[in-house]
C-alpha cells in the first residue's frame, strides 16, 4: 500500500526527487535520480530479504499503547472543550489537538486491526517475494556488494 512520498537530492546533479513508497520504506536502496540517472545508496530503505522488516510492523502492542494515549489526550481536550463551552468560550487550538489525537487514535486503531487480521503478513510477503525477486538479480546483488552490503 502506497501511503508515503520518500524525496531526496541528487548528489551529482542536486536535482529533488520524489517517489511513492510504502510506509516502512521497504524496497531497494539503490536509487536513481530522474533528472541524471546517477545511482547511489539511500539507507532509509531496507532490502527486506537482507535487513529483515521493521520490528514495529508486526507489533500490535505499540499501536495500541499509542491508540490509548491518544484517545486520553482526546478525552482530555473534550472535558476542557466542555468545561470551557459551559463558561461561554472555547479555545480552538483544544478543538484541533482533540480532533487530531482522534484522528490519531483512529489510525492506530486501524493498524492494530490490520496486524490482528493478517492484513500485515499479506503486506510483507509481497515485500519479501519482490526484495527475494530483486536479489535474484547477479548485477543488483554486485550493485549492493559494492554499497558494503552482505548479500
Amino acid at each position: 500500500m502506497q501511503l508515503s512520498y520518500a524525496e531526496w537530492v541528487c548528489p551529482e546533479c542536486k536535482t529533488k526527487n520524489r517517489e511513492s513508497c510504502n510506509s516502512w520504506m521497504y524496497g531497494s536502496p539503490i536509487r536513481q535520480c530522474k533528472a541524471c540517472r546517477a545511482e547511489y545508496l539511500d539507507r532509509r530503505f531496507r532490502e527486506v530479504a537482507i535487513d529483515g522488516f521493521d520490528p514495529r510492523a508486526n507489533n500490535a502492542k505499540v499501536y495500541v499503547k499509542g491508540a490509548l494515549l491518544l484517545l486520553a489526550i482526546a478525552l482530555v481536550c473534550g472535558v476542557m472543550i466542555y468545561f470551557q463551552y459551559a463558561k461561554g468560550y472555547y479555545s480552538m487550538k483544544i478543538v484541533v489537538a482533540g480532533v487530531f489525537s482522534a484522528l490519531g487514535a483512529i489510525a492506530c486503531g486501524i493498524n492494530v486491526l490490520r496486524i490482528k487480521l493478517g492484513f500485515q503478513n499479506k503486506d510483507n510477503d509481497k515485500y519479501m517475494a519482490e526484495s527475494k525477486a530483486r536479489l535474484s538479480d547477479p548485477l543488483y546483488v554486485e550493485k549492493l556488494r559494492k554499497y558494503g552490503y552482505k548479500v
